[in-house]
């Protein structure tokens, strides 16, 4: 199965429930992180996928505009047809591109990125956080989830746990395998430290962990003023 195809793209939310448990929470946390916004603020969604943070964020705050970037036109493709259904294609800007090739006239009050940086290496997730902070205002706010390791949790525990969990939600084993097989290798779950020193290492202060459910962990936080 080729990732972020239309196929993987049309059973994203069914997938993305199953395997974290609680998903709604995360979303709801990070429109409550986003409360005392100004009304007319500009929001960055980093990896906006399917849109689920961005069709969350306009419904919260209706007078915000919002830009989203997705290297997948698949994953756009679907993003955009949510985006128009819900009647929010007037505040929305969507752009096939990754971060490092985004260009914006103007810095935003506000950023997501949930589940970005868990694909990149080491050493572009450190870059991945400066490139987030360069293009938001002083002080404005970041919330950003990534597969973790909580402190104190054992690894391989958590990962069996989560596997049994997604299975019984309904995600196909086949799947579930290459998904094991990935957690191990090229999308590793990090320690939370290793998160929490990227975030520092950007600038951002004022760290906060509202959310933890198994491999899935949110932080929020603010740009250096």
């Amino acid at each position: 199965m080729q990732i972020y195809d239309r196929e993987w793209s049309d059973n994203y939310e069914r997938r993305a429930n199953g395997a974290m448990p609680g998903r709604e929470g995360l979303y709801r946390l990070c429109r409550a992180s986003f409360l005392g916004l100004r009304e007319s603020a500009r929001i960055l969604v980093v990896g906006c996928g399917s849109g689920e943070e961005i069709l969350a964020l306009a419904r919260q705050f209706p007078r915000v505009t919002l830009t989203g970037i997705d290297p997948s036109e698949a994953m756009l493709d679907l993003c955009r047809e949510r985006v128009a259904a819900a009647g929010f294609a007037q505040r929305v800007a969507l752009h096939a591109t990754d971060l490092a090739h985004f260009e914006a006239d103007e810095v935003f009050d506000a950023a997501t990125s949930i589940l970005v940086a868990q694909h990149l290496p080491d050493a572009e997730a450190a870059e991945f956080f400066v490139a987030i902070g360069a293009r938001l205002a002083p002080g404005a706010r970041l919330y950003s989830a990534d597969l973790h390791i909580a402190a104190g949790q054992d690894r391989e525990r958590m990962l069996a746990l989560w596997r049994a969990q997604a299975e019984m939600a309904g995600n196909e084993p086949d799947l579930l395998d290459g998904m094991m097989e990935k957690f191990r290798g090229e999308i590793r779950p990090r320690d939370e430290s290793e998160i929490v020193a990227f975030l520092a290492g950007a600038g951002f202060t004022d760290v906060l962990k509202p959310f933890s459910s198994l491999l899935y962990g949110a932080w929020s936080c603010r740009a250096r003023s």
